[in-house]
Protein backbone atom coordinates (compact mmCIF):
# COMPACT_ATOMS: atom_id res chain seq x y z
CA UNK A 1 0.00 0.00 0.00
CA UNK A 2 3.11 2.44 0.77
CA UNK A 3 4.43 1.86 -2.73
CA UNK A 4 1.22 2.22 -4.34
CA UNK A 5 1.14 5.81 -2.69
CA UNK A 6 4.57 6.78 -3.72
CA UNK A 7 3.93 5.50 -7.39
CA UNK A 8 0.28 7.92 -7.10
CA UNK A 9 2.64 11.29 -5.66
CA UNK A 10 5.01 10.78 -8.87
CA UNK A 11 2.78 10.27 -11.25
CA UNK A 12 0.44 13.50 -9.69
CA UNK A 13 4.37 15.30 -9.93
CA UNK A 14 4.88 14.33 -13.73
CA UNK A 15 1.55 15.63 -13.99
CA UNK A 16 1.95 19.12 -12.88
CA UNK A 17 4.96 19.14 -13.14
CA UNK A 18 5.79 22.43 -11.01
CA UNK A 19 4.16 21.73 -7.66
CA UNK A 20 5.86 20.58 -4.70
CA UNK A 21 3.31 19.05 -1.91
CA UNK A 22 6.28 19.34 0.30
CA UNK A 23 7.15 22.90 -0.54
CA UNK A 24 4.23 24.24 -2.11
CA UNK A 25 6.48 25.37 -4.43
CA UNK A 26 6.11 26.55 -8.71
CA UNK A 27 9.08 25.50 -10.57
CA UNK A 28 8.65 27.36 -14.02
CA UNK A 29 11.52 27.06 -16.64
CA UNK A 30 14.33 30.16 -16.23
CA UNK A 31 12.61 33.33 -17.83
CA UNK A 32 15.17 36.11 -19.20
CA UNK A 33 14.84 39.75 -18.49
CA UNK A 34 13.10 41.80 -20.80
CA UNK A 35 16.15 44.42 -20.95
CA UNK A 36 18.08 40.97 -21.68
CA UNK A 37 15.60 40.07 -24.46
CA UNK A 38 15.41 43.38 -26.07
CA UNK A 39 19.18 43.63 -26.81
CA UNK A 40 19.38 40.57 -27.96
CA UNK A 41 16.22 40.92 -30.34
CA UNK A 42 18.33 44.39 -31.54
CA UNK A 43 21.52 42.46 -32.27
CA UNK A 44 19.45 40.19 -34.27
CA UNK A 45 19.46 41.26 -38.13
CA UNK A 46 15.51 40.50 -39.21
CA UNK A 47 13.43 40.50 -41.62
CA UNK A 48 10.66 43.21 -40.20
CA UNK A 49 13.12 46.19 -39.69
CA UNK A 50 12.04 49.71 -39.82
CA UNK A 51 11.72 51.18 -43.19
CA UNK A 52 13.73 54.46 -42.36
CA UNK A 53 16.69 52.34 -40.63
CA UNK A 54 18.96 51.22 -43.41
CA UNK A 55 20.81 48.58 -42.08
CA UNK A 56 24.04 47.87 -42.74
CA UNK A 57 25.37 44.40 -43.10
CA UNK A 58 28.71 43.58 -40.73
CA UNK A 59 31.57 42.75 -43.16
CA UNK A 60 32.03 39.14 -42.28
CA UNK A 61 27.95 38.58 -43.17
CA UNK A 62 28.95 40.93 -46.59
CA UNK A 63 28.03 38.88 -49.91
CA UNK A 64 30.95 38.38 -52.06
CA UNK A 65 31.59 39.63 -55.46
CA UNK A 66 32.09 37.42 -58.02
CA UNK A 67 35.69 37.15 -60.10
CA UNK A 68 33.81 38.75 -63.28
CA UNK A 69 32.42 41.77 -61.35
CA UNK A 70 35.74 42.51 -59.31
CA UNK A 71 37.81 42.41 -62.86
CA UNK A 72 35.22 44.86 -63.67
CA UNK A 73 36.17 47.40 -60.86
CA UNK A 74 40.17 46.70 -61.34
CA UNK A 75 39.02 47.90 -64.97
CA UNK A 76 37.52 51.22 -64.27
CA UNK A 77 40.51 51.82 -61.84
CA UNK A 78 43.17 51.56 -63.94
CA UNK A 79 41.34 53.50 -66.89
CA UNK A 80 41.19 56.44 -64.79
CA UNK A 81 45.06 56.19 -64.17
CA UNK A 82 46.80 58.45 -66.37
CA UNK A 83 49.98 56.74 -67.20
CA UNK A 84 52.34 59.35 -68.82
CA UNK A 85 52.95 58.37 -72.39
CA UNK A 86 56.43 56.59 -73.13
CA UNK A 87 58.52 57.88 -75.57
CA UNK A 88 59.02 55.81 -78.55
CA UNK A 89 62.68 54.80 -79.50
CA UNK A 90 63.97 57.14 -82.13
CA UNK A 91 61.51 59.53 -82.51
CA UNK A 92 62.30 63.14 -81.99
CA UNK A 93 60.96 65.27 -79.36
CA UNK A 94 61.92 68.15 -80.72
CA UNK A 95 59.63 71.28 -80.94
CA UNK A 96 59.37 72.89 -84.12
CA UNK A 97 61.31 75.78 -83.96
CA UNK A 98 64.20 73.30 -82.55
CA UNK A 99 63.73 71.34 -85.66
CA UNK A 100 63.79 74.66 -87.40
CA UNK A 101 67.09 75.58 -85.92
CA UNK A 102 68.23 72.20 -86.23
CA UNK A 103 67.67 72.53 -90.33
CA UNK A 104 69.54 75.84 -90.34
CA UNK A 105 72.25 74.39 -88.82
CA UNK A 106 72.51 71.32 -91.00
CA UNK A 107 72.05 73.70 -94.08
CA UNK A 108 74.72 76.00 -93.04
CA UNK A 109 77.28 72.82 -92.42
CA UNK A 110 76.36 72.09 -95.47
CA UNK A 111 77.55 75.38 -97.34
CA UNK A 112 80.63 75.43 -95.65
CA UNK A 113 81.25 72.35 -96.55
CA UNK A 114 80.34 73.44 -100.30
CA UNK A 115 82.57 76.58 -100.01
CA UNK A 116 85.74 74.77 -98.37
CA UNK A 117 85.43 72.31 -101.74
CA UNK A 118 84.95 75.18 -103.98
CA UNK A 119 88.25 77.21 -102.44
CA UNK A 120 90.07 73.92 -102.92
CA UNK A 121 89.22 73.19 -106.20
CA UNK A 122 89.90 77.09 -107.32
CA UNK A 123 93.26 76.73 -104.97
CA UNK A 124 94.22 73.82 -107.48
CA UNK A 125 93.42 75.77 -110.70
CA UNK A 126 95.34 78.52 -110.13
CA UNK A 127 98.47 76.48 -109.21
CA UNK A 128 97.91 74.59 -112.56
CA UNK A 129 97.51 77.78 -114.48
CA UNK A 130 99.98 80.46 -113.15
CA UNK A 131 102.52 78.73 -110.57
CA UNK A 132 103.59 76.22 -113.25
CA UNK A 133 107.02 76.43 -113.78
CA UNK A 134 107.62 78.79 -117.25
CA UNK A 135 104.29 79.94 -116.70
CA UNK A 136 103.77 82.96 -119.20
CA UNK A 137 99.82 82.93 -118.56
CA UNK A 138 98.61 86.66 -117.31
CA UNK A 139 94.99 85.94 -117.64
CA UNK A 140 91.92 83.26 -117.35
CA UNK A 141 88.75 83.87 -118.56
CA UNK A 142 85.67 81.61 -117.47
CA UNK A 143 83.13 80.59 -120.20
CA UNK A 144 80.07 78.67 -120.74
CA UNK A 145 77.88 77.62 -123.08
CA UNK A 146 74.24 79.36 -121.80
CA UNK A 147 73.73 82.13 -118.89
CA UNK A 148 73.04 80.13 -115.62
CA UNK A 149 75.85 77.51 -115.65
CA UNK A 150 77.93 79.26 -112.48
CA UNK A 151 80.65 81.00 -114.36
CA UNK A 152 80.45 84.06 -112.74
CA UNK A 153 80.54 82.06 -109.06
CA UNK A 154 83.90 80.18 -110.57
CA UNK A 155 85.38 83.25 -111.85
CA UNK A 156 85.01 85.39 -107.89
CA UNK A 157 85.85 82.40 -105.99
CA UNK A 158 89.27 82.03 -107.95
CA UNK A 159 90.14 85.29 -108.58
CA UNK A 160 89.57 85.69 -104.43
CA UNK A 161 91.90 82.82 -103.59
CA UNK A 162 94.62 83.48 -105.86
CA UNK A 163 94.54 86.93 -104.76
CA UNK A 164 94.70 85.54 -100.95
CA UNK A 165 97.79 83.06 -102.27
CA UNK A 166 99.29 84.49 -104.92
CA UNK A 167 100.82 87.87 -102.98
CA UNK A 168 100.10 89.44 -106.13
CA UNK A 169 97.02 92.32 -107.52
CA UNK A 170 94.70 90.52 -108.79
CA UNK A 171 91.88 91.87 -110.96
CA UNK A 172 88.55 90.76 -111.61
CA UNK A 173 87.32 91.96 -115.11
CA UNK A 174 83.59 91.59 -116.09
CA UNK A 175 83.04 91.11 -119.78
CA UNK A 176 79.80 90.46 -120.32
CA UNK A 177 76.83 93.02 -120.40
CA UNK A 178 73.80 90.73 -120.64
CA UNK A 179 73.45 89.79 -117.44
CA UNK A 180 76.35 91.69 -115.36
CA UNK A 181 76.24 90.49 -111.74
CA UNK A 182 79.54 91.85 -109.94
CA UNK A 183 77.82 94.93 -109.29
CA UNK A 184 75.24 93.30 -106.93
CA UNK A 185 77.41 90.62 -105.45
CA UNK A 186 80.13 93.31 -104.33
CA UNK A 187 77.40 96.15 -103.31
CA UNK A 188 78.86 98.47 -105.72
CA UNK A 189 77.66 101.90 -106.33
CA UNK A 190 75.95 102.32 -109.58
CA UNK A 191 78.59 104.28 -111.49
CA UNK A 192 80.85 103.56 -114.59
CA UNK A 193 81.99 100.46 -115.60
CA UNK A 194 84.13 98.94 -118.42
CA UNK A 195 82.11 100.36 -121.02
CA UNK A 196 82.21 103.30 -119.93
CA UNK A 197 85.75 103.31 -119.71
CA UNK A 198 85.47 101.85 -123.45
CA UNK A 199 83.93 104.78 -124.55
CA UNK A 200 86.15 107.19 -123.46
CA UNK A 201 83.42 108.75 -120.78
CA UNK A 202 86.08 107.96 -118.14
CA UNK A 203 89.37 107.08 -116.34
CA UNK A 204 90.54 103.44 -115.60
CA UNK A 205 90.69 105.15 -112.24
CA UNK A 206 86.85 105.69 -112.03
CA UNK A 207 86.20 102.07 -112.86
CA UNK A 208 88.36 100.03 -110.54
CA UNK A 209 86.70 99.00 -106.79
CA UNK A 210 89.23 97.70 -104.33
CA UNK A 211 87.76 94.77 -102.45
CA UNK A 212 90.58 93.75 -100.65
CA UNK A 213 94.12 94.28 -100.42
CA UNK A 214 95.03 92.20 -103.26
CA UNK A 215 91.75 92.37 -105.36
CA UNK A 216 90.05 94.80 -107.77
CA UNK A 217 87.00 94.53 -109.30
CA UNK A 218 86.03 96.52 -112.66
CA UNK A 219 82.18 95.91 -113.45
CA UNK A 220 80.96 95.62 -116.53
CA UNK A 221 78.75 98.90 -116.76
CA UNK A 222 76.14 99.50 -119.57
CA UNK A 223 77.16 98.64 -123.12
CA UNK A 224 74.09 100.63 -124.31
CA UNK A 225 73.33 97.98 -127.19
CA UNK A 226 76.83 98.34 -128.38
CA UNK A 227 78.38 95.09 -126.94
CA UNK A 228 79.77 93.42 -129.77
CA UNK A 229 81.61 96.89 -130.94
CA UNK A 230 83.03 97.25 -127.34
CA UNK A 231 84.45 93.31 -127.37
CA UNK A 232 85.94 93.83 -130.73
CA UNK A 233 87.74 97.19 -129.52
CA UNK A 234 88.81 95.60 -126.36
CA UNK A 235 90.76 92.58 -128.02
CA UNK A 236 91.73 94.84 -131.36
CA UNK A 237 93.79 97.11 -128.86
CA UNK A 238 94.83 94.70 -126.49
CA UNK A 239 93.82 97.31 -124.08
CA UNK A 240 94.38 94.71 -121.04
CA UNK A 241 98.08 95.18 -121.93
CA UNK A 242 97.90 99.21 -121.48
CA UNK A 243 95.88 98.75 -118.11
CA UNK A 244 98.11 99.76 -115.34
CA UNK A 245 96.94 96.56 -113.99
CA UNK A 246 99.01 94.61 -116.29
CA UNK A 247 101.53 93.86 -114.03
CA UNK A 248 99.18 91.70 -112.21
CA UNK A 249 96.76 88.63 -112.99
CA UNK A 250 93.56 89.03 -114.24
CA UNK A 251 90.38 86.65 -113.82
CA UNK A 252 87.56 87.31 -116.65
CA UNK A 253 83.96 86.78 -116.53
CA UNK A 254 83.17 86.13 -120.05
CA UNK A 255 80.14 85.96 -121.93
CA UNK A 256 77.99 82.40 -123.02
CA UNK A 257 79.24 81.10 -126.14
CA UNK A 258 75.94 79.67 -127.57
CA UNK A 259 73.43 82.16 -126.17
CA UNK A 260 75.81 85.37 -126.90
CA UNK A 261 76.85 86.69 -130.65
CA UNK A 262 80.06 87.95 -129.21
CA UNK A 263 80.85 84.73 -126.59
CA UNK A 264 83.58 83.44 -128.89
CA UNK A 265 85.01 87.14 -129.61
CA UNK A 266 84.88 87.90 -126.29
CA UNK A 267 87.16 84.09 -125.52
CA UNK A 268 89.67 85.23 -127.29
CA UNK A 269 91.00 88.12 -124.55
CA UNK A 270 92.30 85.75 -122.17
CA UNK A 271 95.72 83.58 -122.29
CA UNK A 272 93.87 80.46 -120.67
CA UNK A 273 90.12 79.13 -120.60
CA UNK A 274 87.74 77.06 -118.80
CA UNK A 275 84.46 75.85 -119.73
CA UNK A 276 82.10 75.45 -116.96
CA UNK A 277 79.08 73.27 -117.28
CA UNK A 278 75.85 72.96 -115.08
CA UNK A 279 76.29 69.23 -114.46
CA UNK A 280 73.09 67.07 -115.42
CA UNK A 281 71.41 70.47 -116.95
CA UNK A 282 73.34 71.39 -120.16
CA UNK A 283 72.94 68.73 -122.84
CA UNK A 284 75.46 67.23 -124.50
CA UNK A 285 74.64 69.21 -127.76
CA UNK A 286 74.89 72.68 -126.48
CA UNK A 287 78.47 71.08 -124.59
CA UNK A 288 79.67 70.30 -128.43
CA UNK A 289 78.61 73.28 -129.75
CA UNK A 290 80.44 75.74 -127.30
CA UNK A 291 83.68 73.23 -127.75
CA UNK A 292 83.27 73.70 -131.44
CA UNK A 293 83.43 77.90 -130.79
CA UNK A 294 86.34 77.26 -128.68
CA UNK A 295 88.23 75.09 -131.09
CA UNK A 296 91.30 77.11 -131.89
CA UNK A 297 91.76 79.16 -128.49
CA UNK A 298 93.74 78.04 -125.68
CA UNK A 299 91.07 75.70 -123.55
CA UNK A 300 92.97 74.41 -120.48
CA UNK A 301 89.55 72.38 -119.59
CA UNK A 302 86.14 71.73 -118.85
CA UNK A 303 85.13 72.49 -115.40
CA UNK A 304 81.45 70.50 -114.34
CA UNK A 305 79.75 72.53 -111.82
CA UNK A 306 77.33 70.98 -109.41
CA UNK A 307 77.94 67.77 -109.63
CA UNK A 308 76.07 65.45 -107.19
CA UNK A 309 79.44 63.74 -105.22
CA UNK A 310 78.75 59.67 -104.42
CA UNK A 311 81.62 60.06 -101.87
CA UNK A 312 79.72 59.86 -98.23
CA UNK A 313 79.65 63.06 -96.04
CA UNK A 314 81.61 61.60 -93.46
CA UNK A 315 84.39 60.66 -96.21
CA UNK A 316 84.19 63.76 -97.47
CA UNK A 317 84.61 65.86 -93.71
CA UNK A 318 88.10 63.87 -93.70
CA UNK A 319 89.37 64.91 -97.06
Amino acid sequence: MAEHDRLNKNKMKQNTGAHDPENDTVKLPALRSQSTAAALASSRPTEEQAPDTPHEPEPELAAKETPKEEAKKQSEALSKVKVPETPVPGRSEKTEPEQRETSLKSQKTRELLNAQALRERCRQLCAATFFREHSTIRSLGFTSATAGEGKTLLALATATVLASDSGQPVTLLECTWERPRLQELFNLPRRQGLAEWLRGECSEEAIRYQVSPELTVIPAGNAAGQAMKLIHQLAERQLLARLPASQGLFILDLPPLVTSGYGALAAGLADSLILVVHAGVTSEVLVSEACAQLRDLPVQGILLNQIESHIPRWIRQLL
